[in-house]
């Protein structure tokens, strides 16, 4: 692995690790979670990164989080948010943004790469990680996908931010 590219991926999953720290606390009530920019940052990654690389940022950004760093959502750490109500999430989080940079457009197609952004990062996610949810909390899958309704709607403006971050960067910067 070059110098380059294990800067890249270290940079990345520093960026990841501090950006529940970014923005204050923004609780959301209906389902008690705090709103974050970590799926903005994901998005990000699968975006700039190849898809390996992208897999291994987040992966160790999930293992820094396990060893007890506080980098998860509500600051906290440790192997017990594998396992909550919202644990569907972090273990998807390597797979999208791996499924991101293996499925983007490689001349940045705009609609194309919105489009993808968005069936990976709400259509599929969000479905399989409610499951976790619905698991751990006993509520109808049905009540539980619609508790997460008001973060949906949020990652879209994430995935536009995420993007459009992505389009203002050098070339140099991005791995294809």
């Amino acid at each position: 692995m070059t110098t380059k590219r294990l800067t890249k991926i270290s940079l990345l999953t520093a960026f990841l690790c501090v950006s529940i720290y970014l923005l204050p606390p923004i609780m959301i009530p209906v389902v008690g979670v705090e709103f974050t920019l970590q799926t903005a940052v994901i998005i990000l990654i699968g975006l700039i990164l190849k898809p390996l690389d992208a897999f291994i940022a987040v992966a160790l950004y999930l293992l820094i989080g396990a060893l007890g760093i506080p980098v998860f959502s509500g600051k906290t750490g440790g192997f017990q948010p594998f396992l909550g109500p919202t644990a569907g999430f972090l273990w998807m989080f390597p797979i999208i943004s791996c499924a991101i940079s293996f499925l983007k457009s490689k001349q940045k197609n705009k609609a194309y790469d919105i489009f993808i952004i968005f069936m990976i990062s709400i259509v599929i996610t969000y479905p399989v990680a409610t499951l976790f949810f619905h698991s751990y909390t006993k509520m109808p899958y049905h009540q539980a996908l619609w508790y997460f309704t008001p973060y949906m709607l949020i990652d879209l403006i994430k995935i536009g931010i995420s993007y459009t971050i992505y389009l203002k960067l050098p070339e140099e910067v991005i791995l294809n």
